[in-house]
């Protein structure tokens, strides 16, 4: 039987709900559930089997334990600065990295297994007195923004190369900060969710990313259709940011992670980056010896 897309959202949600729910009281209660009860927490944990069915058949991957959720995913070739980290298959393919087959919508629900709720997106309020004109060409911005926020995501990709070896890297290793010349730094990721909405006037509501394909974005963007954004100090540049060298070629499969709790993997770069960071202002901090070492 075809399952709507609005069903299919809500039936995704209640089974989110069933799995993020605490654990019952080892103590005995003094009134037994009732049968309705009962019958209401099987139907639901009935749902979440069958979820986890067709995310497998989707190829998607769902550790409760790891709070993870894999995806297959293809690396871009897009010829233009990148707006979007991950799109679906009809989303904006010439400013996007990675693309994935996966319904929009059952990433969603994927998602929602590990607990993850609806944040809100980057909001725009413009200055009052506003800028004059010399002041926004030296770079103010008319607008006083509001960062997204939600609940923190993190995100890693893996591959394996053509001599059989399995690289991986935090997503951020991948995404080049053109401003610095460097892999992005000081970001972070939020979860969104995306929107349920009437494509069409007189029209039921929808899961509007299953229509347009972006998923995850880079610079902020609005409405909020997509599940995911960067938050970074030049998130408001949608013509920052590029790929780095680490990227695989074009064309490579590889398995997209999304982590509800940060990775060893991200860690350790923010580690190594906070050691580099120390170690060039100590450099900056020690005046030159201009008789050299010995002297």
């Amino acid at each position: 039987m075809a399952v709507s897309t609005k069903s299919l959202f809500l039936l995704l949600t209640l089974a989110a709900c069933a799995v993020s729910q605490e654990p019952a009281p080892s103590k005995p209660q003094p009134q037994a559930p009732t049968q309705q009860a009962t019958g209401g927490q099987e139907a639901a944990l009935k749902a979440v089997e069958e979820m986890l069915a067709k995310f497998r058949d989707q190829g998607i991957v769902v550790d409760t334990k790891a709070r993870t959720v894999s995806i297959p995913a293809v690396m871009n070739d897009p010829p233009d600065p990148v707006e979007y980290l991950l799109i679906h298959q009809r989303g904006k393919k010439h400013e996007a990295v990675f693309v994935t087959k996966v319904r929009p919508s059952v990433l969603n629900g994927a998602l929602l297994l590990l607990g993850l709720k609806q944040g809100t997106n980057v909001a725009f309020k413009e200055k009052v007195p506003p800028p004059s004109m010399e002041e926004i060409e030296k770079g103010a911005d008319p607008f006083e923004v509001t960062p997204p926020q939600g609940d923190a995501l993190w995100m890693t990709v893996s591959w394996r190369t053509e001599d059989g070896k399995v690289r991986e890297h935090a997503i951020e290793e991948l995404v080049a900060d053109l401003s610095g010349q460097h892999p992005v730094r000081g970001a972070s990721w939020v979860y969104l969710g995306g929107r349920m909405a009437a494509i069409y006037r007189n029209e039921p509501p929808v899961y509007v990313a299953d229509f347009e394909g972006n998923l995850v974005s880079i610079p902020y963007m609005s409405p909020d259709n997509h599940l995911a954004s960067m938050v970074h100090e030049r998130c408001r540049d949608d013509q920052n940011w590029y790929l780095t060298e680490a990227c695989p070629p074009a064309g490579t499969e590889v398995n997209f992670t999304f982590h509800r709790d940060k990775p060893k993997l991200v860690a350790d770069r923010e580690e190594r980056l906070r050691k580099a960071a120390e170690a060039e202002a100590a450099g900056a901090r020690t005046p030159p010896n201009p008789g050299g070492p010995g002297r």
